[in-house]
């Protein structure tokens, strides 16, 4: 039995996978000799038959890839390159990648593709955009709803809001304008 001390993964950048090599015998697998084997009930008559070592599958669509570029006259070493090789000619089970992005020329930076859609002009949008570089506004927003439900709980169960009393009012006028005259003390001295 192989043991996990004397197997290294070692990648190859020629094949975007990793490959397996023994220390002690010097022996290279592309599968993984320390994974426990599948029945051989389920596949076809594998590689100990043959003898060769199973390409992996992202080896083989590699493979593929290229053979298909062979036969179009491109390099198959710039197979990767050409969309048109990754479509539905290249093996079965195969995504293509699909990428998009805009350029702003005037920062030369990259920016999102959604970063410019109509809601981003609103001002209620530049306002949170430009918040959140101070202040939370995730946490803000649930503030506010938290206090909108609480309300709206109240209202339902026949709370209403607390309306301040007239004397109250007289009070706080007269802290405010205590305030005022605190603030203001040094220019009568």
């Amino acid at each position: 039995s192989p043991s996990s001390a004397d197997w290294r993964a070692i990648w190859s950048s020629a094949h975007n996978a990793y490959y397996f090599y023994n220390t002690l015998t010097q022996q290279t697998t592309w599968v993984n000799p320390l994974q426990p084997a599948q029945d051989s009930n389920s596949s076809a008559p594998g590689p100990s038959s043959s003898g060769a070592t199973p390409v992996p599958a992202s080896i083989a669509q590699i493979y593929a890839l290229q053979e298909a570029a062979a036969a179009q006259g491109i390099d198959p070493s710039l197979a990767h390159l050409d969309p048109s090789l990754a479509g539905p000619s290249s093996a079965p089970g195969a995504t293509a990648y699909n990428f998009s992005a805009r350029f702003n020329a005037h920062t030369g930076a990259f920016t999102r593709p959604d970063g410019r859609d109509p809601t981003h002009l609103s001002e209620y949008d530049r306002m949170k955009r430009m918040s959140s570089v101070y202040f939370d506004m995730g946490q803000w927003e649930e503030d506010v709803t938290q206090r909108k439900e609480q309300e709206d709980e109240d209202a339902a169960n026949g709370k209403k809001r607390k309306r301040p009393s007239k004397k109250d009012l007289e009070r706080f006028k007269e802290q405010k304008r205590l305030k005022k005259i605190a603030k203001t003390a040094w220019l009568r001295t």
